[in-house]
């Protein structure tokens, strides 16, 4: 009995290296037409069974956070499929390295509601320290004690480099002697050259030293997270008043002139400042937004190492009013900005940044200065990941080629339609909703990229695992209506 007790551990390890193996040869077969599609999905799918059989195999309680996490990164490569635009898509792809450092975490106790800063900081630099490294120990531990086993494979690596020559060598004596196997020996090696098998196993035997890597944090049960041994300092009441009560202090004179902006109007803005409406719109917001930020980790490492614990609560509260103010501030600069100068996805990306930081320090409220430290990590972290998944969902690509439309037809604005259609597949039927509607300049371009860009005669990924949903959904919606974007497209088809 105790035997088996001291070997269950290399078995599992040996079972988690045959998983990886397996999981990269089916990373080779299902990403090697591209990352993102629906063979993402299903091998992300394929590697969430894996990961919750070793944990149902390693420790039982492991295994339901497991199935959460690898829920979370089968919808994000999901909804990867959905949206075409490749910042979005981008957004989702960083899910999937959060799902894994959440799993990483599990090790040494840390999940929803019972976890740190430093717990998740630690476990999304360990991601790819274990992609690189983490399959070291996984197979150390699983060929100990397995001397004969690894004789054996060793012969049988030998036994494949003095065959597979010897193979080559014969095949082509055979096909000069047959016609007739020398036309099968032609179709075999047209499907598996030397050069492609050799890309093949490369390929798979890097997806799977990286995913034996992560994998090892399931079933490894003396993980520690390193960063909670750092030392940190401590600082009292006078050091506590000084710091915080002097931003307080400084935050506190600039809001208060940042109020005669928010209900003094226009000529307020204009008195005040000196600037025009378009000059304090471009001024100022992404120093504001980085002001929150950086205000939000300063008090969680003051009340990490400041011993005066109500004065630090009394003053943060003070700073976190403030720089909400400035949010607000923020927030108005952004409305004028999208005015004057319409907006774009990477300014709906900041807006959705301002929406997450207002949310984190309102929590940051709730949590950190009621004592409750733990809940603050996990909530602004499940946050974040519940703003991309929305950010997603909402169609960004389609709510800013919306609003772009509408100004140029109602408020006769110029109209950038190289960077609409540039947006992704996503605005094509928000385009063709509003096409009718536009100038007669704007309505010949947009339907003459339309048809280049989206007519069935273009060239289309055939291949199910880069499919995308809404590429197909906008080559479905130019057909219909091809016949009428070439009449609107007259004169802007030249040379095409």
């Amino acid at each position: 009995m105790d035997n088996h007790t001291a070997n269950e551990p290399a078995h599992l390890k040996r079972t988690t290296v045959l998983w990886a193996l397996l999981l990269g040869v089916l990373g080779d077969l299902f990403l090697r037409a591209g990352p993102i599609g629906p063979g993402l999905a299903v091998w992300i799918g394929l590697a969430g069974i894996a990961a919750i059989w070793l944990a149902l195999r390693a420790d039982a309680t492991r295994w339901r956070p497991v199935a959460a996490w690898g829920a979370v990164a089968l919808a994000a490569a999901g909804v990867m499929v959905v949206r075409d635009n490749g910042f979005i898509q981008f957004l989702l792809f960083l899910l999937l390295p959060f799902a894994v450092s959440q799993i990483i975490m599990l090790g040494w106790g840390a999940r929803v509601g019972r976890s740190l800063p430093l717990d998740h900081l630690y476990a999304m630099i360990a991601v790819p320290f274990r992609a690189l490294f983490g399959a070291v120990p996984l197979l150390a531990g699983a060929t100990r004690g397995r001397g004969p086993a690894l004789r054996r494979l060793a012969g049988v690596g030998r036994g494949l480099a003095l065959a597979i020559p010897l193979i080559w060598v014969f095949t082509g004596l055979l096909s000069s002697a047959d016609a007739g196997f020398n036309r099968f020996a032609d179709r075999a090696f047209d499907v598996f050259t030397v050069t492609e098998l050799t890309s093949h196993l490369i390929v798979a035997l890097l997806i799977a030293w990286a995913v034996s890597g992560w994998l090892a944090a399931v079933v490894d049960h003396d993980q520690d997270n390193l960063f909670r041994r750092i030392p940190l300092p401590s600082i009292g009441r006078d050091e506590t008043l000084i710091v915080l009560g002097s931003l307080a202090l400084l935050f506190g004179g600039f809001v208060v002139l940042q109020l005669g902006y928010l209900f003094g109007g226009q000529e307020a803005i204009q008195r005040i400042s000196g600037l025009t409406m378009a000059e304090y719109a471009r001024r100022g917001f992404f120093e504001l937004v980085t002001i929150a930020g950086l205000t939000l980790g300063l008090l969680l490492f003051a009340g990490a190492v400041s011993t005066s614990k109500r004065l630090y609560r009394s003053l943060a509260l003070v700073l976190v009013g403030l720089v909400l103010v400035m949010l607000v501030s923020a927030t108005q600069r952004f409305v004028l900005y999208i005015d004057e100068f319409g907006l774009s996805l990477d300014r709906l990306t900041v807006l959705a940044i301002l929406l997450w930081l207002t949310l984190t320090l309102v929590f940051f409220s709730a949590t950190v200065l009621r004592g409750r430290l733990n809940w603050f990590a996990s909530g602004s972290t499940l946050a974040g990941m519940v703003m991309v998944f929305l950010f997603a969902l909402t169609n960004p690509a389609g709510w800013v080629a919306s609003v772009n439309l509408d100004r140029t037809i109602n408020h006769e604005q110029s109209l950038d339609t190289d960077y609409l259609l540039a947006l992704g597949a996503d605005t094509v039927p928000v385009v063709l909703e509003r096409l009718d509607a536009l100038p007669e300049a704007e309505r010949c371009t947009l339907a003459a990229q339309l048809i280049w860009r989206w007519s069935p005669v273009v060239a289309y990924k055939s291949d199910w695992r880069v499919w995308s949903w809404a590429e197909a959904r906008a080559r479905e919606r130019v057909s219909d209506r091809e016949r009428m974007l070439r009449v609107m497209a007259r004169g802007c088809l030249v040379d095409r």
